[in-house]
C-alpha cells in the first residue's frame, strides 16, 4: 500500500508539473496577445497623428503664398485643389489646378507629403489627366498640339516615373498618320507589347479624370480646407 501511495503522489506531482507548464504557456500566449494589441494601437495612434500632420501641412501650403510656376502662386485666383490617395498606400496626395498656368486649359500639379514636407512631384498641361488610384499609382496624361503625346506613368510614393509613351501625328485630313510607342528609356516597342503592359498598369484601377476647368476639384479657400481637408470624416 505504501508503494501505491507513493505512485499516486508521483502521478499527482507529474500532473501538477504538466498543469504548471500549461498555465505558463497560456500566460505567455495571453501576454503575447496583449503586447501585440498594444503595438497595433500604438501604430494606429502614430498613423492617426501622421495623417493629421499631412492634412495640416496641406492646408498650410494652400493658405501660404507658395510658388507653383512662373508668377503663379497657391493664393492666386483660379486655384483649385483635391486630395487623393494615388497608390493605395493610405497616404493622400495633393492635387493643385491653376486655370491660368498653361497655354492649354490650365495646369495640374501633384504634391506629396514626404519626410515632414510638402514636395512637388509632377505637373501636366491640362488637356486630360486620369489617375487610376491602384497599387502601382498609374497615371495617364495627354497633350495635343501639332500632334499628340500620351504618357503612362506610375507613382511610387516618392516620385512619378514614366513607364511608356505614345506619340502620333495627323495628316492634312486630321486623321492619324503615324503612331509610335516607347518604353521608359525611349526605345521603340511594338503596339502589342505596349497594349499588354498598359493593361497590366491599369489593373484594379479606380479612375479619376481631371480635364478642362477641373470641375471635380475645389476652389482654394478656407471653407473648402475645413470641409475637404481638415474634416474628421
Amino acid at each position: 500500500s505504501s508503494w501505491c501511495t507513493a505512485e499516486i503522489v508521483h502521478q499527482l506531482m507529474e500532473n501538477g508539473n504538466e498543469w504548471d507548464k500549461i498555465l505558463k504557456t497560456k500566460s505567455s500566449v495571453v501576454m503575447l496577445v496583449i503586447i501585440m494589441i498594444n503595438q497595433i494601437f500604438a501604430i494606429q495612434k502614430i498613423y492617426a497623428v501622421e495623417k493629421n500632420d499631412v492634412k495640416v501641412a496641406y492646408s498650410e501650403f494652400l493658405s501660404e503664398q507658395n510658388l507653383l510656376w512662373t508668377n503663379r502662386y497657391t493664393t492666386d485666383e483660379g486655384i483649385k485643389f483635391r486630395l487623393e490617395d494615388l497608390n493605395k498606400d493610405g497616404k493622400q496626395e495633393l492635387l493643385i489646378y491653376d486655370e491660368c498656368g498653361s497655354n492649354a486649359t490650365g495646369q495640374l500639379a501633384v504634391y506629396a507629403y514626404i519626410n515632414g514636407k510638402v514636395k512637388y512631384m509632377a505637373s501636366y498641361p491640362l488637356w486630360k489627366v486620369t489617375f487610376y488610384r491602384n497599387k502601382v499609382g498609374f497615371v495617364y496624361s495627354e497633350i495635343y498640339r501639332d500632334g499628340y503625346e500620351k504618357r503612362y506613368q506610375v507613382y511610387t510614393g516618392k516620385k512619378i516615373k514614366t513607364k511608356f509613351s505614345c506619340q502620333g501625328f495627323y495628316d492634312q485630313s486630321m486623321k492619324k498618320a503615324v503612331e509610335s510607342y516607347y518604353d521608359s528609356k525611349e526605345n521603340n516597342v511594338s503596339k502589342k507589347t505596349f497594349k499588354n503592359q498598359i493593361r497590366k498598369l491599369k489593373k484594379n484601377g479606380k479612375k479619376l479624370t481631371i480635364s478642362e476647368g477641373a470641375n471635380n476639384m475645389y476652389l482654394n479657400n478656407k471653407d473648402n480646407w475645413d470641409k475637404y481637408i481638415l474634416s474628421k470624416k
